[in-house]
C-alpha cells in the first residue's frame, strides 16, 4: 500500500513519462511531416521510446531503494546504482537491435531520443512546479 507521499511521487513520474510520450509523438508527426517515410518514423518512435523505456526503469529502482532505505537497510543505494547500470546496458542493447537487426536511421532514432530526453527535462519542470 502507498502511502500519501509514494503516491504523489508516482504521479509525479507518470507524469513526466506522458510529457515525455507527448514531445516523442509530436517529433515523430513532425519528422514525418518532413520526410513522409515510414521507415523514419519508426526510428524516431523507436528512440523517444528508448528514453521514455529509461525514465521507467529508473523511476521503478529509485522507488525500490527508496523502500529499501525506509525499511532501515543499507542496500537500498545499491539499487539505485544498479538501475544505472541496468540502464546503460539495456540503453545501449536497445540501441544495438535498432541500428543491427532493424536496420533503423542512427539520426532519427536519436532525434527520437532526444525529443523523450526533453519531454523528462519540461516533465520535471512541470513537475517541480
Amino acid at each position: 500500500m502507498l502511502n500519501g507521499r509514494e503516491s504523489c511521487v508516482m504521479r509525479a513520474q507518470a507524469t513526466i513519462v506522458v510529457y515525455q510520450v507527448l514531445l516523442v509523438l509530436i517529433a515523430a508527426l513532425a519528422v514525418y511531416h518532413l520526410f513522409p517515410d515510414p521507415q523514419v518514423v519508426k526510428a524516431s518512435v523507436y528512440g523517444g521510446l528508448i528514453s521514455v523505456m529509461m525514465s521507467l526503469l529508473m523511476s521503478f529502482r529509485t522507488h525500490q531503494g527508496l523502500k529499501k532505505l525506509r525499511r532501515g537497510s543499507h542496500r537500498g543505494s545499491f539499487y539505485i546504482y544498479l538501475g544505472v547500470i541496468e540502464r546503460l546496458v539495456i540503453a545501449v542493447a536497445l540501441f544495438v537491435v535498432g541500428f543491427m537487426l532493424l536496420k533503423l536511421s542512427p539520426i532519427y532514432v536519436v532525434v527520437g531520443l532526444i525529443a523523450g530526453q526533453l519531454g523528462f527535462l519540461v516533465g520535471g519542470f512541470k513537475v517541480k512546479d
